[in-house]
């Protein structure tokens, strides 16, 4: 039986035993020890407007009359466009070139529903065709369930293949090795006895899982947190993927989400709040990973499904909007700003135009950081932007 096959039917799933699938990890990891990608989601639509602003346009401060960020608490990048105050503490990062900000990012025909936005990013497929995740397609492509983890309560379409769903866990601390009682007397037999075929292949994967989990526990057990987090959900996720990668026996990809982001009401206490835990959260996390001595290894990407419409509404607000930013950070993030900032006399419907398609920076992290071909994942290829060194 092909282990594809074996996968597809089986998932290790033993007489009622599951577990995360970073614990069953096969000891040859599909794509090679090395370099990590931590995808953050800013759900909600994060309004790229006050997070990279143009504040030397006219045309934003008129339209936003009450709730854009006033020039003098801009923290500047260039004579244009400054980031929201705060996100001071990422500028640690922009001052030591090891942040990118990539301007105007979206995709064709764009989509103002959550829904119907969020499943574009997770597929990389606008024209939605695609049912399966990009990240779901690494998995497919090297047949590796356990080559990344989502650390939230539901695995995201991002992490959903044809033939496989990966793993997603809330935390490590609540995480348990659960096993039914009707089974535990079968499971024991099991791993006691000499097998032949497909009962020996899962008894052998049976048995590799506990190892795992030993060596798990073992290896998080040794953690000590090289920097002071938040509490907050997104610093908690974070902790628990340092912990992982720390340990050596996390995914080559993490998935993790902050919520929060769809500001039709009161944006500039809420957003101003979210960024401040995003930026902590970052701040702690990349400051732990150069005391676990693996900041090298490691490069974050954040995202949102879309941006805010230029106008603010009636509500001290913004509604669904279209192209957005990104960032990226990372020790090997060769830092500055890509892309062209949004033209904000040319709008379409209200909205600012994308000038970069959000499959470029996939593409690139693909290639030049995961080494994992962005044209077998993305179905085609994409101008790579110089964002790593």
């Amino acid at each position: 039986m092909k282990r594809r096959d074996f996968l597809k039917s089986s998932m290790l799933t033993v007489a009622g035993l599951t577990g995360p699938g970073f614990l069953a990890r096969s000891a040859e990891a599909a794509i090679g020890k090395g370099k990590i990608l931590v995808v953050i989601q800013l759900s909600g639509g994060n309004d790229g407007l006050n997070t990279l602003i143009p504040y030397s346009n006219g045309a934003y401060y008129a339209a936003r009359p009450t709730i854009a960020i006033e020039k003098k608490n801009v923290l500047t990048l260039s004579s244009d466009v400054g980031l929201h105050p705060s996100l001071k503490p990422l500028m640690k990062f922009w001052d030591d070139g090891k942040l990118g900000l990539i301007q105007g990012v979206g995709y064709p025909n764009p989509n103002r529903s959550h829904f119907e936005s969020m499943a574009i990013w997770h597929t990389a497929d606008p024209s939605a065709r695609e049912h399966d995740g990009w990240i779901g397609r690494i998995a497919e492509k090297y047949g590796d369930p356990f080559c990344a983890t989502n650390f939230g309560g539901t695995t995201p379409l991002a992490l959903r293949g044809a033939d496989m769903i990966l793993p997603s866990i809330s935390s490590i601390d609540s995480f348990q090795l659960k096993i039914a009682p009707e089974a535990k007397g079968a499971l024991d037999v099991m791993l006691g006895s000499n097998l032949s075929g497909r009962a020996e292949t899962i008894r052998n994967a049976t048995k590799q899982m506990f190892s795992n989990i030993d060596s798990v526990q073992k290896g998080v057990s040794k953690y000590k947190p090289g920097a002071a987090y938040p509490d907050e959900n997104l610093a908690e996720s974070l902790r628990d993927i340092a912990r992982l990668i720390a340990a050596d026996v996390g995914p080559r990809v993490f998935y993790t989400s902050q919520g929060g982001y769809d500001t039709h009401a009161g944006q500039p206490e809420d957003q101003a709040a979210l960024l401040e835990t995003l930026s902590a959260s970052i701040t702690a996390f990349m400051a732990d990973l150069e005391k676990q001595g693996r900041a090298d290894d490691v490069m974050i990407v954040g995202f949102s499904e879309f941006g805010r419409r230029l106008a603010e509404n009636a509500s001290a607000g913004t509604d669904h909007g279209k192209a957005s930013m990104m960032f990226t950070i990372g020790n090997s993030v060769k830092g500055g700003l890509y892309g062209a900032q949004p033209d904000l006399e040319k709008l379409n419907d209200g909205d600012p135009v994308m000038t970069t398609d959000f499959r470029q920076v996939y593409a690139t992290a693909l290639d030049g950081w995961l080494n994992v071909s962005s044209r077998d994942i993305l179905g085609a290829a994409f101008k790579n932007i110089p964002f790593i060194r």
